[in-house]
Formats: structure tokens, C-alpha cells, sequence
């Protein structure tokens, strides 16, 4: 896999942009989270520099997948507490994790003002990472689909269920009004490739036929015992061997995002994009978060923790007092300047010579749009026609974009029904699941599901891994019986006591 894909833009120093993968899915409980942790330790361990942004701000689980214990998190940095760079926390492979929030009521559907201080932070260590993977919350909130617009590759998760069917259909419905989306389908919970390329194709047709868009097939994952051990563990199978069959879809996953096409010179950056929306859609209601103060600004953060504004000078992560004081020195040396030059035009253009050289460095702008479009409307003499101008021109590529998006969607779209005897289950059915070619515990091996969840968990101190430990049990190497009760060693000749359990439930 290529670590690095080339940025966009005239500038020949300007760093690569990382590729965004929104993993989304219409309703919960599919294993989207799971599916987002998985394929981005496959990645990581394929050489990738990968990030993992827990975008569920309201029920945030990542970092609990991974076994992570983070003292701070999303909440801090979108309150202006602490720079990003502070909550990042280290995974598996040199894998990044961004933790989200969880149970805080304000962060479920960001404001604005709470968007522009996420664009700002993220934009700071996009250049870090190859992959920026998104684990978006399920559903349809305002928050989500703005997570899934930003992404240059959008993975749908779903699964053979009707309700998970319906609800990824009306995701996409309601995404594709806001943006035209490229979108990947990946079927969980599927026995083999035969179900997912049925339930795919249901799916596909109904997307294709009421929306007028197609998706593609990017893979499919099969149901498997070690995928619910690994969560109750906070161990992923990616992090099992290679050859271990659990790890096998994810790297089939990973093979075939590389195989898409992606073309970093015409893609946006995750920030850049993000705040155009903010730029073009402003909410007129739009209150100041109350504990942020003038902090969330916009362009606050960035001249005071980056640095000067040059393409070739890389954003200071954590300013020390002699970055400070280099910025005041800078800001005084500015004001004397400004007393001093008697053409002022000289030097606005410098100014924005300056201003120029961030945003072809940072893509984002260094000043507020919203302070200063305030400010013309304060002082409408020294800016005639201005206002008239941003209005027309923020008009235009809104109408631009209606007109060409393909495939948009409208309210009247009627939602298909994906059930059994719905009108689209009578040219598709679903095959039946084949029980030889789904995982499933080895009761005569291992005992009972419980009986070995509860041994693994006896078992961590040893310091093996999962793996080892499977094995062990597998050999026969530990003699102690499935069920951890005392007294319960098998005497010579003896069945063990989960296979007579079996007879007496099941009498010849």
C-alpha cells in the first residue's frame, strides 16, 4: 500500500493530503465500530500512518474497544481546553485514536461554533496520517451527515436484517440532499459470499432504482464467535496473527480500498472541506457556547500555536513561552509598523500576501469570516456592494452543485420495504445460511461459550496472548475443566460434564 498520496494545489511543498473513510451505517448494533477499529489496525500494520476519530460525539466506544483509558477526550478540545494533540492516544501498530464523548448532552450535535474549533484542531495534524478513519454515530443526525459528507470514501455497513437495510437506505436518502457521496457497501453478519452478494444486490437495486445512484461492493465479513469474544475482551481479531481466518476480511477490506481509485490532487482535506460547509450554510440563530468564550473562534488557535504563516514552516504542536514571545515581538514590530507607513494599501496588500500563504499552507482561512462580514455590516460606507458580492458568490456554487449532483434525492422518495415478503424480496432471495461455513465454537473442544469467556478472563494475567491461550485450551494443555468450579476434575473414563450435559438434553 502507498503511504502517501500528493496533495492538491499549485504549491510544490504543501503536504499530502490523508484519505478520509466515514464509516457510517442507518442503524446501530451492525458492528460499525468494530468494522472502523479492525480495518484501521490492518492498515497501520500494512505500513499506513492511520488515524481513528470517534465521530459518535454523543456515545462514543472506540477507545473502549481498544482497552484505552483516555483522561481526556473530544469534550476538552471542542470547549478550547486543550489542543488535539493532547487527547491523542496510542493504539495498536502506531495507530492514533481521537476519543469522543460519551454521555454529554451538548456534544451529540455539534454547533457551529463547536465545528469550527474541531476544523481547526484537526487541520493541524492532518498532515500526520495517510488515513483518517471516521466511526461515525448511526442514524440521520445533523452531526453524522456532516462526518459522512467529508469523507472521500464513504463504508456503509449493513447487514441481512430489514431494519438495517431500510435504515442505511434512508441514510443515504438524507445524505445525498446535503452532497453527492462516493459510497462502499460492506454486508456484516453473513455466512458466506454467496448471502452477502444477495443481500448486496437487494440493497444496490433498490439504491440504484430509487435514488438513481450505484454503489459499489467492497467486501463483506462473516459471522464469527471471535469477533463478540474479541469486543467482550477488548482485544480485535486484527490484532491476531495473519493467517488467522478472523483477520482475513478485514485485510480483504484493506486490499480492496487500495484497489479504489483515489485521486489526492482533486480531493479536498477533511478541515478544508468542513469549513467550506460552515462557510456556505451559516446558522442565523447560532449561539456562543457558554464556558468557550471568544476562544472558539475560528482563527485563534492556528497564528497562536502554528507559527508564522509559511508553506514550509510545519504547525508547532505545543507553543513554549519563546514561541509566545516571538508572536509578540512579531505583533509589536507590526504596530509600530502600522503607525509609521503612510500608504495603508501597501499595507493591506501585504497583509494579505500573508493571509494567502496560510491558507495555501493550512487550507483554511486565518481570519473569521463571521467577525468580519459582522464588522462590513457595522460599517457599511467603507465596504459598498461587498456583502452583495459574498452573497452571490456563496449563492452560486450552491446552485451549481443542485444542478449536477447525481442521483439527488427528494422528500418524495419512498423508502422500499426490505422484508421478507416486501416487493423486492420476490426476484432476490436471501439463501438460507450454511451451517458448515459459519464459525462457530467447538463445544466439544472448549465447552461452553460461557464457560470459556470465563476462562480467558481467569486467564489474562498470565501475559499470553489470545491466541496462545486458544491454543492451550485447544492442546488439552490446561487441566482445569470448562465450567472453573472447584472440585470438578474428571476421573479416568469420566465424560466431561458439558458433553454429558449434551446426552441428557438430546436422548437417543
Amino acid at each position: 500500500m502507498s503511504a502517501n498520496h500528493p496533495g492538491s494545489g499549485s504549491n510544490p511543498t504543501q503536504t499530502p493530503l490523508p484519505r478520509v473513510l466515514a464509516v457510517t451505517s442507518g442503524k446501530g448494533g451492525v458492528g460499525k465500530s468494530s468494522i472502523a477499529v479492525n480495518l484501521g489496525i490492518t492498515l497501520a500494520r500494512a505500513g499506513r500512518r492511520v488515524c481513528v476519530l470517534d465521530a459518535d460525539t454523543g456515545l462514543a466506544n472506540v477507545n473502549i474497544l481498544l482497552g484505552l483509558h483516555p483522561e481526556q477526550g473530544l469534550p476538552e478540545v471542542l470547549a478550547g481546553e486543550c489542543p488535539i494533540e493532547d487527547v491523542l492516544l496510542d493504539g495498536p501498530y502506531g495507530m492514533k485514536v481521537i476519543p469522543g464523548a460519551s454521555g454529554i448532552r451538548d456534544c451529540v450535535e455539534l454547533s457551529p461554533a463547536r465545528q469550527r474549533r474541531l476544523v481547526t484542531e484537526l487541520a493541524r495534524i492532518e498532515p500526520q496520517f495517510d488515513d483518517l478513519i471516521l466511526d461515525t454515530a448511526a442514524g440521520i443526525g445533523d452531526t453524522t451527515l456532516d462526518f459522512v459528507a467529508a469523507g472521500h470514501q464513504v463504508l456503509l455497513v449493513i447487514t441481512p436484517e430489514p431494519t438495517s437495510l431500510t435504515d442505511a437506505f434512508s441514510l443515504l436518502k438524507v445524505a445525498l440532499r446535503r452532497h453527492p457521496l462516493n459510497c462502499q457497501v460492506v454486508v456484516n453478519m453473513v455466512a458466506d459470499i454467496s448471502e452477502a452478494r444477495a443481500v448486496f444486490q437487494r440493497f444496490g437495486g433498490a439504491v440504484e432504482k430509487y435514488l438513481g445512484i450505484s454503489v459499489g461492493f467492497l467486501g463483506f465479513i462473516q459471522r464469527d464467535e471471535s469477533l463478540r469474544a474479541a469486543v467482550t475482551l477488548q482485544h480485535p481479531v486484527a490484532m491476531f496473527s495473519e493467517h488467522d481466518p478472523s483477520v482475513r476480511p478485514f485485510q480483504r477490506l484493506a486490499q480492496a480500498l487500495n484497489d479504489l481509485s483515489w485521486d489526492s490532487s482533486n480531493s479536498h482535506s477533511f478541515s478544508r472541506f468542513w469549513f467550506r460547509q460552515l462557510l456556505r450554510a451559516p446558522d442565523p440563530h447560532e449561539e456562543a457556547d457558554s464556558g468557550s468564550g471568544s476562544e472558539v473562534t475560528f482563527p485563534e488557535r492556528p497564528p497562536a500555536e502554528q507559527g508564522p504563516a509559511s508553506p514550509s514552516v510545519a504547525p508547532m504542536s505545543e507553543p513554549g513561552d519563546d514561541t509566545k514571545d516571538r508572536f509578540e515581538t512579531l505583533r509589536q514590530a507590526f504596530r509600530a509598523l502600522a503607525h509609521e507607513v503612510d500608504e495603508p494599501c501597501a499595507l493591506a496588500d501585504w497583509i494579505q500576501t500573508l493571509e494567502a500563504d496560510y491558507r495555501d499552507r493550512f487550507g483554511i482561512p486565518a481570519v473569521d469570516p463571521e467577525s468580519l462580514i459582522e464588522w462590513m455590516i457595522e460599517h457599511p460606507g467603507t465596504c459598498e456592494g461587498v456583502l452583495a458580492r459574498i452573497r452571490a458568490l456563496l449563492e452560486q456554487p450552491q446552485v451549481e452543485e443542485q444542478a449536477t449532483e447525481p442521483g439527488a434525492a427528494s422528500d418524495n422518495v419512498v423508502t422500499p420495504d426490505f422484508g421478507r415478503y416486501g416487493p423486492l424480496a420476490s426476484d432476490r432471495k436471501t439463501p438460507m445460511p450454511k451451517p458448515d461455513a459459519v464459525h462457530r465454537l467447538d463445544v466439544a473442544l472448549f465447552g461452553s461459550q460461557q464457560d470459556l469467556m470465563e476462562w480467558l478472563r481467569d486467564s489474562r494475567d498470565q501475559g499470553q496472548l489470545l491466541i496462545e491461550q486458544l491454543e492451550r485450551r485447544g492442546n488439552g494443555e490446561d487441566s482445569t475443566d470448562p465450567s472453573g468450579l472447584p472440585g470438578s476434575e474428571e476421573q479416568p473414563g469420566d465424560q466431561p460434564r458439558y458433553r454429558q450435559e449434551q446426552q441428557d438434553q438430546n436422548p437417543q
